[in-house]
């Protein structure tokens, strides 16, 4: 009884150990930054500012794709800026905050649109174009796929996503632009059913893809156990400067 007993006080022991020196990573998931408007997808330049200035003075450390997510440990309170859709604003307006503040941040493309607008907004707005995304500081960006139709994975065919992902790497590599092994799905959209799920994942890996991200609002656990299931925070031009501190702190009471 009593070596029974050890080995599960071991056991408890060891997983307390084991839990504590796992990492954490909170991933924001942003969309537009304007001056003009604010919204659900869009935040002003004084909300980012704010958010920055939060993270910073809670001692929150910026890290990229390609820097962090080849190493088993991770900074303590580790934080990835992402900008999906990489619309002009982001260039125009988050640019000279993020340098500012020292930030890194991954934007995510959706190569169909660009140099073009979205078509998929109710309001179109100006992609960065391939010469722009060439021309971003790659001290402060690095780019990542997000299909080339901007399409919802979750309703297409295997070969819909297959072909898809073909095209989105086909731009970086015609336009020699350098790219994360990442993928943010559209809409956060992927197959419900598990069988189809895993079969959309086979497809990414493909591609050497190594990361996919969705929404979610949680922490994630590091090292990654799900690398193709990766929570992002929903950051919203609605929330209040108190709304957004509590999704840092507490993301999956969101």
């Amino acid at each position: 009884m009593v070596l029974i007993g050890g080995g599960i006080l071991f056991g408890i022991f060891f997983t307390f150990l084991f839990c504590k020196k796992q990492g954490k990573l909170r991933v924001l998931m942003y969309h537009k930054v304007e001056t003009r408007q604010q919204d659900f997808l869009t935040v002003t330049p004084g909300q980012l500012e704010e958010h920055l200035n939060y993270l910073q003075k809670e001692g929150f450390t910026f890290v990229s794709i390609a820097q962090y997510f080849s190493h088993r440990v991770l900074p303590k309170k580790a934080v990835l800026l992402t900008f999906d859709d990489a619309y002009l604003s982001t260039l125009g307006n988050a640019y000279p905050l993020l340098k500012q503040y020292d930030a890194r941040a991954t934007v995510f493309v959706p190569t169909a649109y660009a140099g073009k607008t979205s078509l998929w907004d109710i309001k179109s707005e100006p992609i960065l174009s391939a010469e722009q995304l060439r021309n971003l500081d790659s001290t402060v960006f690095e780019l990542g796929l997000h299909s080339h139709t901007h399409r919802h994975y979750g309703t297409v065919s295997n070969e819909f996503i297959q072909e898809d992902l073909q095209k989105n790497i086909q731009f970086f590599e015609d336009n020699h632009l350098l790219y994360s092994s990442a993928f943010a799905y559209p809409y956060g959209g992927r197959p419900k059913k598990r069988a189809d799920r895993i079969k959309m994942q086979r497809i990414l890996s493909r591609y050497g893809i190594k990361y996919a991200f969705r929404i979610g609002n949680g922490i994630n656990r590091w090292p990654l156990s799900r690398p193709f299931e990766i929570q992002r925070i929903d950051i919203r031009g609605t929330d209040s400067l108190e709304e957004f501190t509590h999704k840092i702190k507490y993301p999956n009471k969101v």
